[in-house]
């Protein structure tokens, strides 16, 4: 509240002083802008229709900043890995060994929005990038209890698996799947155990620790990411760790 009322304050300030917005015009701009940032992302979005946000996997990306480009030979990999998994086969393959040859052209994106809230990656917006995921063996029925922390580092649209405008059955046209390219955080350290834990005992209000140290690449599609984390990095028994505290909402329970 008291941040609300300065607020107020700073705006009706420059909205009645000319020569005040002409000496703080640049700074203006940026606060302006810090003002209209998506906070949706955060611990208030269950108190906005929680079946609506949870139930919808409604995402939107511009198309017109597409960029046409190859995967890396680790991606590619990782791709045909994730595809074999959805469909539960072992056709794709980066060599067409397999059957199917998953071919490297993609077209790379640097942000999207799912639910409403705005995901992008690390180069593009850091705050936006760190998120809590489903790895690609849990599915949406699966506990949240098994959910990731990462940070997404890339997000593209394959041109073979999918195309814009995909025509689904009775004529509705459906967007594409978004890949994700996330930084997963390695485990904690055995020695931190006893400290995480009396984080975890809080349920999500507490949060949990990783090392800050990164661990595997992951892939997963639009539909696996839960929600923004905020990662805050510290030092205890002279280890580098991660504070990160999911903020979707306070009870895994609730989801």
């Amino acid at each position: 509240m008291h941040s609300s009322a300065r607020e107020a304050n700073l705006q009706a300030l420059l909205f009645d002083h000319s020569e005040a917005r002409e000496h703080v015009s640049e700074l203006a701009k940026t606060y302006e802008a810090f003002l209209s940032e998506d906070v949706r992302g955060t611990r208030l979005a269950h108190m906005v229709n929680v079946t609506h946000l949870t139930q919808q996997l409604d995402f939107a990306f511009d198309e017109t900043c597409l960029r046409d480009t190859s995967l890396p030979d680790t991606v590619l990999l990782l791709l045909a890995q994730f595809l074999n998994g959805r469909h539960r086969s072992t056709i794709y393959s980066i060599d067409g060994s397999s059957g199917i040859s998953v071919l490297p052209r993609a077209k790379f994106l640097d942000k999207f929005s799912l639910r409403g809230v705005e995901y992008s990656t690390a180069s593009c917006r850091t705050r936006n990038s760190h998120v809590l995921f489903r790895p690609p063996k849990l599915d949406s029925s699966e506990s949240l209890a098994h959910a990731e922390p990462g940070q997404i580092i890339g997000i593209f649209l394959h041109s073979q698996t999918d195309s814009l405008n995909t025509q689904k059955d009775g004529g509705r046209l459906d967007h594409p799947s978004i890949y994700l390219c996330i930084q997963s955080y390695a485990p904690l350290q055995p020695e931190l155990s006893d400290v995480d834990k009396s984080y975890r005992r809080f349920g999500f209000a507490g949060g949990f620790l990783s090392a800050q140290k990164p661990g595997p690449l992951i892939l997963v599609d639009q539909s696996s990411i839960i929600s923004h984390v905020a990662v805050t990095p510290l030092e205890m028994k002279g280890c580098k760790v991660l504070h990160v505290l999911p903020m979707d909402r306070v009870s895994v329970s609730r989801r």
